[in-house]
């Protein structure tokens, strides 16, 4: 068996999701700050007044109730941030936004004499978190996944029939022999903002959002990865592991620096550094790796050509359909994607974004 000592850096922010989300039920954002808090705990600690006012809330099961909780949530921010269990920054959009929206009715739906109130759920994505010591970490699983990626892309290029004889069937798959543990924390922040999706290939002024936490840049971690010598078609070579993630990972991370992109068979711009902070550019526009690094993409919006093997990838784009007739939608297949997510500060920034997903790998 062979072992290998892995330190892993966040040179991006990163979110790897759970399927967990923080509430409005179950936190308070004041000064910057997301406070999660227990609701049991937080119940016992209001004054008997805000007690029975919540009962009568729960008690009218109103359309509406869940935001009235919300507000009275809001509006007893210093018992929440009492009995508060984590407490993670968030952004200035994020507080703006909490402190104009919540338990506030942000449009109506319907015809006039037959209309509702939407109001603004504010549910946030959770990044993961170790359960004993609720800090930030990069499970084995995701680094193993974006190791498979790159290194079978190596194999496919070797040709179809080697790919299929060392991934094609479960039992044959190579990278059972490759185990890769959860990541131990060493500096690590997380951060609460929003992933905005914009066009590469044109300016975009507003796309899709959602709200989510991310690990921060410049979070650290260390990990072993171990390679059996067990029974396989072929056994794993970590050299070629290194090269395979360079190849299909690095070469993305120069690409997304590039002015031009060839699509479609044409040279189009690409606007993706566009959105980039002048100082992760500058640092990053000639970035070279040392012999001991290589670069892996993992998380949410890590973009589809990082997720998928170059040759076989089939991208699915939106052309058209939706919109407020709710026209049927209309698909094209393509070689790679046409937006881009960045994590910003606010909803509607267009600078100072950053892109998802890159670690930087380093054999110590």
């Amino acid at each position: 068996m062979s072992i290998y000592k892995l330190k892993l850096t966040a040179i991006t922010p990163l979110h790897i999701g759970t399927g967990e989300i923080y509430e409005p039920t179950n936190f308070v954002v004041d000064h910057n700050y997301l406070y999660e808090f227990d609701e049991m705990e937080f119940y016992k600690r209001l004054p008997q007044t805000m007690k029975d006012k919540f009962n009568q809330i729960v008690t009218q099961n109103r359309p509406d109730s869940l935001f009235q909780i919300h507000s009275l949530v809001k509006n007893n921010f210093k018992v929440a941030q009492e009995v508060s269990r984590l407490k993670v920054p968030v952004t200035k959009g994020i507080q703006y936004d909490y402190n104009a929206k919540i338990g506030r009715m942000v449009q109506s739906e319907g015809k006039k004499g037959n209309t509702k109130k939407v109001f603004n759920r504010f549910q946030i994505a959770k990044t993961i978190r170790l359960v004993n010591s609720g800090k930030v970490y990069i499970p084995g699983s995701s680094i193993k996944g974006a190791i498979s990626t790159a290194y079978q892309e190596a194999y496919y290029k070797k040709g179809y029939s080697i790919w299929k004889t060392n991934f094609g069937k479960p039992l044959d798959n190579i990278f059972k022999n490759l185990m890769i543990a959860d990541t131990k924390p060493l500096q690590t922040s997380s951060k609460i903002g929003y992933a905005l999706n914009k066009e590469r290939f044109e300016e975009d002024t507003q796309g899709p959002s959602n709200k989510l936490e991310v690990i921060m840049p410049g979070s650290t971690f260390e990990t072993t990865l171990k390679i059996r010598k067990y029974k396989a078609n072929s056994q794993i070579d970590f050299n070629l592991l290194k090269k395979s993630c360079n190849d299909h990972y690095f070469s993305l991370f120069k690409q997304s620096f590039e002015p031009y992109t060839i699509f479609k068979g044409i040279e189009v711009d690409d606007f993706s550094n566009e959105y980039y902070p002048d100082d992760f550019y500058e640092k990053y526009k000639d970035f070279r790796l040392k012999e001991n690094q290589f670069m892996i993409r993992v998380g949410k919006h890590s973009g589809a050509r990082a997720v998928t093997i170059e040759g076989m990838r089939e991208i699915r784009v939106k052309v058209s359909g939706g919109g407020p007739k709710r026209k049927p939608f209309k698909w094209e297949t393509l070689e790679e994607e046409t937006t881009t997510w960045m994590f910003g500060e606010r909803e509607r920034d267009e600078s100072n974004l950053l892109p998802m997903g890159w670690v930087l790998c380093e054999v110590i």
